[in-house]
């Protein structure tokens, strides 16, 4: 069975349009290569969207809406589907990692995956009662930080709250470990990190931790929920993230008094 036939409409607003497209290309006896002429694309993007492998943006989607007089079903359907929850929100999201030119990412409890020690990452889950989760975890986590050994990796620009480095995870040697690696890493060109003072006090991050990407030119953000995260691909709601994080690193230490803070606090881990 294709991956387009695996598409299960009812699962979420993404899946449904991946389906109506293929749908509506059928009803119409049309090929991949005459709907990809339509929405100025390859066939093979189109392909991928009807198997859920990329997302169309709104400019296709009109362009197919036009000529296939739907009466903007799809635009509707994009609306929707990029402004609510994606129950696939973490594998799309990591895709877009893979593709982002720049991410900007504010934590203010933990580490922020990228830049985490499989010692660290090992001690959050296993504090989190996800113990069966540990290994597969884990490795899911290095495998994301390889984007930052890529030729081109992308510029990683990070805000962490003081706490971060004072909230002890796994005891004084996982965080001495962590704390020479994150120095370690924040000296790549690629690699920038804050720290907001505790003295700063509440700030806009305290909400909750948050990453804004750049992906071809466009920018998409995750939000973090108790259960489960959301990822926005709604274009204004992304660019209130954007301006949050700029209202954060607005207060953050510059990146040289940054180091000099984390390396204060690993000296107390040593």
């Amino acid at each position: 069975m294709s991956a387009r036939e695996l598409i299960n409409p009812k699962s979420s607003l993404w899946a449904w349009m991946a389906f109506d497209l293929w749908f509506y290309r059928t009803r119409r006896n049309l090929s991949l290569a005459q709907t990809a002429l339509i929405a100025s694309v390859t066939r093979g993007t189109v392909s991928n969207w009807e198997a859920g492998r990329l997302r169309p943006n709104d400019k296709c989607l009109t362009l197919l809406d036009q000529a296939w007089d739907t009466g903007g079903h799809f635009e509707r359907l994009h609306m929707f589907a990029t402004s609510g929850h994606d129950p696939d929100w973490y594998n799309q999201g990591v895709q877009y990692e893979m593709a982002a030119e720049v991410i900007k990412v504010f934590h203010g409890k933990s580490v922020p995956v990228w830049l985490q020690t499989e010692a660290y990452a090992k001690a959050i889950l296993k504090a989190a009662g996800r113990a069966a989760e540990i290994e597969s975890e884990t490795q899911a986590r290095m495998k994301r930080q390889e984007i930052l050994k890529r030729k081109r990796p992308p510029y990683l620009w990070v805000l962490i709250d003081q706490e971060v480095l004072e909230n002890v995870v796994g005891g004084p040697e996982v965080m001495a470990g962590q704390l020479r690696y994150l120095l370690e890493l924040a000296d790549l060109e690629c690699v920038c990190v804050r720290v907001v003072s505790r003295s700063v006090g509440w700030h806009p991050g305290q909400d909750g931790h948050f990453h804004v990407m750049t992906v071809s030119g466009r920018g998409v953000s995750y939000a973090v929920a108790q259960v489960a995260g959301r990822l926005i691909e709604a274009g204004d709601e992304s660019a209130i993230l954007e301006f949050r994080f700029d209202q954060i690193g607005a207060l953050a230490l510059p990146r040289a008094d940054s180091k000099t803070l984390i390396e204060q606090i690993l000296r107390m881990y040593e």
